[in-house]
């Protein structure tokens, strides 16, 4: 086929492969109200033209990456001896940093390239990085599956239970010392729940629950104020990985921790149609939206509905520019 812009696209429709379980009754809603959705990534091989040089330049680079450097911090955080040596900047294991966030990214990634090409390295590189995040929680003990500290080192299982206490202190960026923690979680989270639904990984859905039944342990102590207060600090999507984590079991423990993380200062105005947006750092705000269209998808709560479809008009309408983004800076 040929795009507008004059690039041939190769590109072959293979036959439907098995779909991972779904909760029926999440799954036959979102059949009905879902109009338009794409192609399983399984079922589409690109052949050659600039998606396949894009295709096979990031696998090149994803095969380039090493699991042991991107795991090092969750290791030496559950005192166990790192087997390659961290990467750094935003990932690095001193400091206050969003250590553990790359493995998360990474194991999406690979999850996502093994569907896209069939190539059985990257299901290798899922399965591997399932298996050393396993040793992690397994040491553990108790659910939790992160690498995070604050400036002092103080591990970020320790500073959670304080906010499960109620002591929290939260800005915009900071939650208790730490840098915007629940973000960096929800990357570790995204990634057990793409190996799962792309590879078949069957024990990243196993971590990925015991995962989710620690965060319900944090929030469930806490009364919908300090819920609130929580949450002005930067949570990336976890409403969204509740609601998937409900479709891909039908266990409605999990839709309900869902609405826990319902910012409701930012979407109480956007369900009532105001547009609260000038100012506020978008990387912040995109994925609740994201987190709200997807739970509609499974249960039809119109609230959540309302609130992204205004969203999406008021930001692709009304604050993007000549660029293409919706913000400086973010």
């Amino acid at each position: 086929m040929m795009n507008k812009a004059g690039f041939v696209v190769s590109l072959v429709l293979l036959v439907p492969c098995q779909v991972l379980a779904q909760d029926s009754v999440g799954k036959d809603f979102e059949q009905k109200v879902t109009k338009a959705r794409p192609l399983d990534l399984s079922r589409v091989r690109l052949l050659g033209g600039p998606l396949k040089v894009a295709q096979d330049l990031d696998a090149k680079y994803l095969l380039e990456l090493e699991g042991d450097r991107m795991m090092a911090g969750y290791r030496l955080r559950a005192g166990l001896k790192p087997k390659a040596e961290g990467y750094g900047g935003w990932d690095s294991v001193t400091g206050k940093q969003l250590t553990g966030h790359i493995a998360g990214h990474y194991l999406s990634a690979v999850s996502l390239m093994y569907a896209a090409t069939g190539d059985p390295r990257f299901k290798e590189r899922a399965d591997y990085l399932v298996k050393e995040m396993k040793e992690v929680q397994d040491k553990r003990g108790n659910g939790y599956l992160g690498a995070l500290t604050d400036q002092q080192g103080t591990d970020g299982e320790t500073l959670f239970q304080q906010v499960a206490q109620g002591n929290i202190r939260s800005g915009g960026f900071d939650l208790n010392g730490m840098w915007s923690p629940w973000y960096t979680l929800h990357k570790t989270y995204a990634g057990l729940r793409d190996a799962y639904r792309y590879t078949g990984n069957k024990t990243a859905l196993e971590l990925e629950i015991k995962f989710s039944a620690w965060a319900e342990g944090i929030v469930s102590k806490l009364s919908d104020a300090q819920v609130q207060r929580m949450l002005n600090t930067e949570f990336g999507g976890m409403n969204e990985i509740f609601a998937d984590l409900y479709a891909d079991t039908g266990d409605k423990r999990w839709l309900d921790l869902s609405y826990k993380f319902e910012h409701e200062s930012f979407i109480g105005p956007l369900q009532r149609h105001q547009d609260n947006l000038e100012g506020k750092h978008g990387n912040t705000q995109v994925p609740k939206l994201l987190g709200s269209a997807d739970r509609f998808a499974y249960t039809g709560d119109a609230a959540d509905i309302i609130a992204a479809s205004f969203f999406w008009d008021r930001v692709v309408q009304h604050h993007s520019y000549a660029t293409g983004g919706h913000g400086k800076d973010e």
